[in-house]
């Protein structure tokens, strides 16, 4: 399992809360179509009419509420009702951190190589290239060991980026292939 950094998880809090704030915006009929708890929704409404102070707080409340609960279907909506580009963040963040995640991995497991003076396989043991097959079954397994492969032993950027645009090409795919 990838950790999630302390400023990751201040960001990922960041993105949920500016969903909140779009969320409390709509009207009534919109908000009713939120697939969010109804107690979520009902402390939205409450949003309504409060001051800056208290409506900072009411928002945080509610950000609370919602981490609790699925978020995707509530990005996805916020992006066809009003054209949000907060789940396409999300999934931007998402491919780097899992990009990293790989990277430092490999980067790791090369230097281990080094250090016992024996030759590094591209087929090196690495979690979470597991993990990003577990999650992104589309993406070419080959390629992303390649790249990582290549970026350890070389640090040209190309590479790094090749990762990050397989990960983010594969996980294009699958929210495609969900609607």
């Amino acid at each position: 399992m990838i950790q999630i950094s302390r400023s990751e998880q201040k960001r990922q809090y960041r993105n949920v809360e500016a969903a909140v704030r779009e969320l409390v915006s709509m009207s009534d009929a919109q908000l009713a179509r939120v697939p969010a708890s109804a107690q979520a929704i009902a402390e939205m409404k409450n949003c309504r009419g409060l001051k800056a102070g208290a409506l900072k707080r009411q928002i945080k409340y509610v950000t609370k509420l919602l981490q609790q609960e699925p978020l995707d279907e509530i990005f996805a909506f916020l992006s066809q009702v009003k054209g949000s580009k907060l789940e396409e963040n999300r999934y931007e963040h998402q491919a780097e951190q899992l990009r990293d995640a790989i990277v430092n991995e490999a980067l790791q497991s090369y230097q281990d190589a080094q250090q016992v003076q024996q030759p590094w396989s591209i087929d090196w043991h690495s979690e979470a290239i597991a993990q990003v097959v577990a999650l992104f079954p589309a993406i070419n397994e080959h390629e992303l060991r390649s790249s990582a492969h290549q970026y350890a032993r070389s640090r040209i950027k190309g590479h790094y980026r090749e990762i990050y645009r397989l990960i983010r090409s594969a996980a294009e795919k699958q929210r495609i292939a969900q609607l």
